[in-house]
């Protein structure tokens, strides 16, 4: 009886090892592709910072021209009323995308990094390119897919032009890369 839980034992033992090696293996391809930048070093340090960082700003930008989307028809519905489609729909996105501007135009002036927030807005460009792709694909062969299109003119292209051209502009102004720093025996090569 002993010699068969061993047996058993043994051969559990070897799935165990099996899978921490299949686990090691895929974390191991893990490393060498593009979500490398999002696991941590053994310090518990993200690996770029950067990119962690504009990721999950890009949420919160997202988030709020959600709320942005929510309150500019409630509030610039009434007055728009006796303007064309065309006319209504253009100021409200205009509207919006500069509510969202300077709010990213707040934040770039508040983080002490000037590239996280024309990195959030390339996210969200990202976003909305997945969304758009995935959408023309459930709608394909339906008939809305042109509805779509227009809808994702007005409601995602235009105020993420405004935001992605906007972010551009500060990130233009104000980054200043980091001068690379001076080796250790230079400082003893240098005569002033």
């Amino acid at each position: 009886m002993d010699h068969q839980n061993d047996f058993y034992q043994q051969i559990h033992d070897m799935d165990k090892q099996r899978s921490r090696a299949k686990r090691k293996e895929k974390w191991e391809k893990r490393e060498k592709s593009f979500w490398k930048a999002f696991l941590f070093t053994e310090d518990g340090k993200p690996k770029s910072g950067l990119i962690l960082y504009t990721f999950c700003l890009s949420f919160l930008f997202l988030a709020l021209y959600l709320v942005i989307f929510s309150l500019v028809p409630e509030y610039l519905g009434k007055p728009l009323e006796r303007v064309s489609p065309f006319w209504g729909n253009l100021i409200q996105s205009l509207t919006a995308g500069a509510l969202g501007l300077g709010c990213a135009w707040l934040a770039h002036r508040l983080l002490p990094d000037k590239r996280l927030v024309f990195g959030s807005y390339l996210w969200l460009a990202f976003f909305a390119l997945a969304a758009g792709i995935t959408l023309l694909i459930m709608l394909r062969g339906t008939g809305a897919s042109g509805a779509m299109l227009v809808f994702f003119v007005w409601f995602v292209i235009i105020p993420l032009a405004m935001g992605l051209a906007g972010s551009y502009a500060l990130y233009h102004r104000d980054y200043a890369p980091p001068p690379p720093p001076e080796e250790p025996w230079k400082k003893y090569t240098n005569r002033r």
